[in-house]
């Protein structure tokens, strides 16, 4: 399921805890993690969700009005500092920060910086971040006031939707058009871009690009695509099990534990875990009421903790958080069944 740019209106103030009841099948409750959630709309109120036990999830948003768009998007800096991202309203990008926690999140940008629909993020601190938007990528260094558009000539015209920054002059985008998919790298903060998805299958698009290290980099796509490189994208080397590449569903995000240990999140209820580089794959199994979502984030936090968000493929659109603690020998669903579509989830490291 390809991420979406998300639509227009005006928000309102709600807070809503999202509880269920927990059994002792389900996860272990995590002491000293701070995590975000974000998604559709719901009641005009841009769903950000978050946790300080991976079990619980309080829906947060602001005492001021904020457009009320869905939300693609999360980066997490720490346990006050957070970045979230999606979709156009009152004619720019939206893009929200916060830096107490989510007490209060503030849009940044203005008409000028932000042109585009912005569909996904990354950021290393309260002051740099990277976007990927609808055709172009943006670059802050004070916070979010203003932006530079990094998109340069070398750059296609994309719609943006992996990025990831392993420092502010290291950054990975990926996305696709019109048929096309690609991936991009720049290690001079932007002034130029490499392309590397030549020995990929690029008719379809990369929806997400990770980054372990310097040499170890990760990228999934449509199709069920799996594909990673150990020299810094130079080459790829295709890792999705033979039987189930090339079918018309996604891979949709990716969590890095180590070069070898890596979780994806896929459509249909599909979570896999390598512990081996992808020579082989764990198919892990999902609660069977979730079975025909489409998992669309994934965050883990160690070979045993994950967590991960999506949203139904069928019928009315709802919203799904699922998590384990045992390395995915169980997963379990962690909401109440009342939550919009989620896009995507993120920890503090």
């Amino acid at each position: 399921m390809k991420k979406k740019i998300a639509t227009i209106t005006l928000a309102v103030t709600l807070v809503l805890v999202i509880a269920c009841d927990n059994d002792s099948t389900g996860p272990s409750p995590v002491s000293g993690i701070y995590g975000w959630a974000v998604g559709d709309t719901q009641e005009n109120v841009p769903t950000i969700l978050h946790s300080t036990n991976g079990i619980d999830w309080i829906r947060q948003a602001t005492d001021l009005v904020i457009p009320s768009c869905n939300l693609s998007s999360v980066s997490v800096v720490d346990s006050f500092t957070v970045w979230a991202a999606g979709g156009f309203s009152e004619g720019f990008g939206v893009v929200l920060k916060t830096v107490n926690g989510g007490e209060t999140w503030l849009r940044m940008g203005s008409e000028i910086d932000l042109p585009n629909a912005t569909m996904t993020i990354s950021a290393l601190s309260a002051d740099v971040a990277w976007i990927g938007s609808e055709g172009a990528v943006y670059f802050t260094t004070d916070g979010g006031v203003s932006w530079n558009d990094m998109t340069q000539s070398t750059l296609p015209d994309m719609n943006w939707q992996g990025t990831y920054c392993l420092s502010s002059s290291n950054v990975w985008i990926s996305g696709g058009m019109n048929g096309q998919g690609s991936i991009y790298h720049t290690s001079d903060g932007g002034a130029l871009w490499t392309a590397h998805a030549e020995s990929l299958t690029t008719d379809w698009p990369i929806l997400s690009v990770k980054a372990f290290d310097q040499n170890n980099v990760w990228a999934v796509g449509h199709g069920f695509l799996i594909s990673k490189s150990t020299n810094g994208g130079i080459d790829w080397e295709l890792v999705t099990p033979d039987s189930l590449f090339g079918s018309g569903n996604d891979a949709n995000e990716i969590a890095i534990m180590s070069p070898n240990d890596v979780w994806v999140a896929l459509d249909y209820g599909n979570i896999w875990k390598t512990s081996d580089g992808g020579a082989s794959w764990d198919i892990q199994a999902v609660p069977s009421e979730v079975n025909g979502y489409f998992m669309l984030g994934i965050f883990a936090s160690d070979i045993n903790a994950a967590w991960a968000v999506g949203g139904s493929g069928f019928g009315a659109p709802s919203g799904v958080i699922i998590g384990t603690t045992n390395g995915g020998t169980t997963w379990t669903r962690l909401d109440d069944g009342s939550l919009p579509i989620l896009w995507d989830v993120d920890f503090a490291d």
